[in-house]
Formats: structure tokens, sequence, C-alpha cells
């Protein structure tokens, strides 16, 4: 076994570096592609009862913004997640419609506003407050009010109109999740989205809020503010970053996106109690998506852009490129591929790429001098090593004294290396000393990675997707 040693350290010095890439702490661009605006309005038929002199009847369509905030993507067939508070407004569409239409057709001075007004007295007066929901046997109006709420996704260009979008739940509170689902994803095609965390952890600390202010375009992308908990995860902010975040849900709605800031993952989403912001967990987005009937889950796009993402963090633009390229064809408006393309094609070639000794073509630019000697040295001591195996030893006395009739004679372990350009197969395995031991594992399904029919690139054995195309396993 010592002269296996030599043989081991020398195969692995020399061995090219395998592959591997963590996602940077802190990169919001992993998160934003799934950023969206919500907004909220209504669709109010109504008809309007005169019967002083002869019948009347006078028909109106009336439509009337209700509300915006944040939200994001969680499945990529356009299941968004948001504050109920978002979606459910305090103020009564009916209400504005009687205004408007009470106004119109009396010619009255009335705002056009969510608040009851009066319009003199006597019948008239009676009128107007009969016009006013709730629907009664006298009223002189009956309303049907139609929500509608649209989503603006993070693309590049964004739909001027958005995307109509149905609500399937809403919670029991304001501050509660509610969930929204895009009603032509078929017309629309696979949505980027967010990766929703395991569970909330005690132990988080710093965090970024993202939200959404207005309609995505050229000059409006998602705010991402960093703030933090004290202590770590209690869902309280320091001192200093309460104004701050408060300040932020006001401005751009609730329902945006609490992102663990160490591993760019959602933990909850946040909305506003009074003046404090006001955190919901992970759990309970993910409570309010099974009552739903629907469960987060992440696409062949989100795939292929995170391994663009995994090369332009590195600062390997020069193998970005070609992957966000696979990107944009999956998903031509993906606002963030776009922007990572550009500087790729920029900056690839320059001083901003990072120089890589270790070629991954695997081949011998990682020969550095000092891996060249500890190289020699290594063949020395692997030369003594099989100098000594050969040299002739006469057995100890009580080496055969005390041998044990039909024991099988000990073997030296036996040692099988496997392809070093294979990341998903091990890359080593021995038999333990003293014994022939078992027979060696014959290589399983997991061992050695699947190829991609599509592209014929590598695949993980554990990936439902290809990461360079998006081809399902």
């Amino acid at each position: 076994m010592r002269t296996l040693l030599p043989v081991m350290l020398l195969i692995l010095l020399l061995a090219p570096p395998v592959s591997a890439h963590e996602h940077p702490h802190g990169s919001t661009d992993r998160v934003t592609p799934g950023a969206v605006r919500v907004e909220v309005g209504a669709k109010i038929d109504i008809t309007l009862v005169d019967d002083r002199a002869a019948l009347q009847r006078f028909k109106r369509t009336y439509e009337v913004e209700l509300g915006a905030g944040s939200g994001f993507t969680v499945a990529p067939d356009g299941v968004i997640v948001t504050a109920t508070g978002t979606v459910q407004s305090a103020n009564d569409p009916a209400v504005y419609a009687a205004n408007r239409i009470f106004a119109e057709y009396f010619k009255q001075d009335i705002p056009a506003d969510f608040a009851k007004h009066t319009a003199g007295t006597g019948d008239l007066d009676f009128r107007l407050q009969s016009c006013y929901p709730p629907e009664r046997s006298n009223s002189t109006c009956t309303a049907v009010v139609t929500p509608t709420v649209r989503i603006f996704p993070h693309l590049d260009p964004a739909p001027a109109e958005g995307l109509p979008a149905e609500i399937l739940k809403t919670g029991a509170d304001a501050s509660a999740p509610a969930v929204l689902r895009v009603t032509d994803s078929a017309k629309t095609g696979d949505l980027p989205t967010l990766p929703l965390a395991k569970a909330f952890d005690g132990e988080i600390k710093a965090i970024d809020v993202m939200t959404f202010k207005a309609r995505p375009s050229v000059e409006v992308a998602p705010t991402v503010e960093v703030a933090h908990f004290d202590p770590p995860g209690s869902r309280t902010l320091l001192k200093d970053d309460r104004t701050r975040i408060a300040g932020q849900v006001a401005a751009d709605g609730t329902g945006g996106a609490v992102i663990d800031d160490a591993r760019s993952e959602v933990i909850g989403l946040v909305t506003l109690a009074g003046t404090e912001a006001k955190f919901a967990t992970v759990e309970d987005i993910v409570a309010t998506l099974e009552s739903a009937g629907v469960t987060a889950h992440r696409g062949p796009l989100d795939v292929v852009f995170e391994t663009a993402l995994a090369h332009y963090h590195d600062r390997s633009y020069s193998l970005a490129i070609p992957v966000l390229e696979q990107v944009l064809k999956l998903r031509p408006d993906h606002a963030v591929a776009i922007s990572h393309l550009r500087d790729s094609r920029a900056w690839k070639g320059t001083d901003k790429e990072a120089k890589r000794p270790q070629a991954d073509s695997g081949g011998v630019g990682f020969l550095t001098p000092w891996t060249v000697g500890a190289a020699a040295l290594l063949l020395a001591a692997l030369g003594a090593g099989v100098l000594l195996l050969r040299k002739p030893r006469a057995a100890a006395p009580d080496e055969t004294a005390t041998a044990v009739v039909g024991a099988q004679p000990l073997q030296a372990a036996p040692l099988t290396t496997v392809d070093r350009s294979d990341p998903g197969a091990a890359r080593w395995q021995s038999q333990p000393s003293g014994g022939p031991g078992p027979a060696p594992r014959e290589p399983g399904p997991g061992d050695r990675p699947a190829y991609c029919t599509q592209c014929g690139m590598r695949r993980g054995p554990a990936h439902r997707f290809c990461g360079y195309c998006g081809h399902p396993a």
C-alpha cells in the first residue's frame, strides 16, 4: 500500500481540474428574471333604470384601476406569487361606476371616485343612493363587476398590455400570499422563474428585497435593496434598514420577493403593516400554492440560464456566449440574458475575461514548473517502490508458523482508475487492505453521466433538463 500512495498522488496532481461551480453569493441576476409587476383593476357593466315617465335602461361599461404591486414567477407556465393586499382592494368598483353613470345620465357634478356622494335632496338623491351597492329590490342600478389582473414580466421588450391572469387563491389578510396564473401562457411560452428555498432558515441574516416600481422598460428594472435581520432569522430588520425597506414597499407595492442573499433563493415575500415592513415565509408561500392546486418548479429555460450564469460569473465569457445564445433561442426577450450576452461579447478576449491556464480540453496547459518538478519526485518514489517490491524477501518464521490452514493468501488491494474527464464517476475504487474483500462494484447507472439526445452534451445524472439546450431528460 505504501507504493500505491505515490501513484494516487501523481494521478491527482496531473489530472486536469474537474469543472465545478457554485453560484456566487448575492447574485441578484439569478432572481431578477422572475420579477413581475402586478396591476389589478375591474371591468364594470352597469345599467341605470329610470322609470319617471317611460321605463328606460341606460347601460355603460367602465374600467378602473384598483391597485398595483410586485410579485414573482414560481412556475414557467405563469404561476405568480404576490400579496393578497395587492389583488384585493378596499375600494368598491361598483361605487365608482354608480358615480360615473349617474353623473353622465342626470348631468350631475359627481366625482368619479370610490366615495358615496349626494345629489341635492328629494327624488334625485334617493335615486343616487339607490344606485350604490349593495343591490336591493328597489335599486335603480344593477352592476356586474369582473376583476382584471395583468402581469408585466421582466422581459425586453415587455408586453405593452401585459399578460392577463386569474386569481387562484388569496389569503385571510392583506399580508398573506396570493397565487395568480397567466391565462394565455400557451401563447407566451415559458417564463423565467425564481428558485424557492426549502425553508426559512433561522440563521439568515442578509436578505435582498426585490420589488417592481412600474411596468418594466429600458429605464425600469426590478428594485433590489439589501437589508439585514437582527437577530438572524427573526424577521425583524435592523433599525437602520426599517425605514428604507418600508419606503421601498410603499413606493413599489406589496408582494415583492424576499431573497436569501447568500443563496439567491426566495425565502418569503414582503408587505406593509402600518409603516413597518412585514414578511411572510416560504413555508406560507408553499402552503398557499398547495391549497391552490399548483406547485413551484423550474423549467428548461431556467436550467440553461443557470449554466450560462456559471460561465458568466466565472468571467469565462467565451464559454458564456453560446449558452446565452441558447437561452435567447428559448426566450428571445429574456432581459437579463440579453444584457449578459451584450457584455460577454464586449469582454471576450479582453482583460475582463479570466485567464485560466487549466485548459478545459484537458491539454498540457496545467503543467506548471512546480507540477513538473513534483511529478519527477513522485516518479522517483514510484521507481524506488517498484524495486523494493521486486526484491525477494524471506518469510519470517512466525508468519509460517501462525498461518491458518485454508486461509487465502494476502493480496495487495487492486486499484481501479476511472475516466477523469467524467465528473459524474467516482475517482477511486479500492479494496480494504488485509484481505481480498468483496468483488469490485460494477458501475451503476448513476456512476456515468447521461448524454443529451438533442445536442449530445454531457448531462448530470440528477438533471431533469440539459444545461446547454434545455431538452428534457
